[in-house]
């Protein structure tokens, strides 16, 4: 399971528009769940142990927040309320380190891509190596007509590349 950075504002102008962030942020969190994926949101619960008025804890909140920001394989920005301070930080370190930042409306387009790009390497490795996997290959070979070893390949080319994740 790959881990995303949830980002999305947080700060708030009166109580409506904090309520307005944070059902928003649960609503990113959700949707990267159900994607498959393992999602850190880290303005969902630092903000219920540090004050962020304090300017010293709201830095320390965000420097753990880049600190996990680091770990994950891309971030997903939740941009329909604009883009925060915190947040333009939190892009800026993840190009910085070569981290994909993805908008939150595309993430369906970017795991369809990435699903599809997947399955194709699959079936290229299988062009390639299905008589690898053929038995009867010390016998007349068939050019990879018959079905059992091209199913041979595509099973251990999708176990292989699911290892990789």
């Amino acid at each position: 399971m790959r881990t995303v950075y949830i980002c999305s504002p947080y700060r708030e102008k009166d109580s409506a528009e904090l309520d307005r962030h944070i059902e928003y942020a649960q609503a990113l969190t959700k949707q990267a769940i159900e994607a498959g994926l393992a999602p850190i949101t880290p303005h969902l619960y630092m903000t219920q142990c540090l004050n962020e008025d304090k300017t010293q804890e709201r830095a320390a909140g965000m420097a753990a927040g880049l600190a996990l920001l680091e770990k994950c394989d891309f971030v997903i920005a939740g941009v329909k309320y604009g883009i925060s301070e915190g947040m333009s930080r939190e892009i800026q370190t993840a190009d910085a380190l070569g981290i994909e930042v993805v908008n939150a409306d595309k993430l369906a387009y970017k795991l369809e891509y990435e699903e599809k790009k997947k399955e194709d390497n699959i079936w290229k490795y299988v062009e390639q190596h299905s008589c690898d996997f053929c038995i009867g290959k010390l016998i007349a070979c068939t050019l990879c007509s018959c079905k059992k070893p091209i199913k041979r390949a595509y099973k251990y080319a999708k176990r292989n590349m699911e290892k990789e994740r």
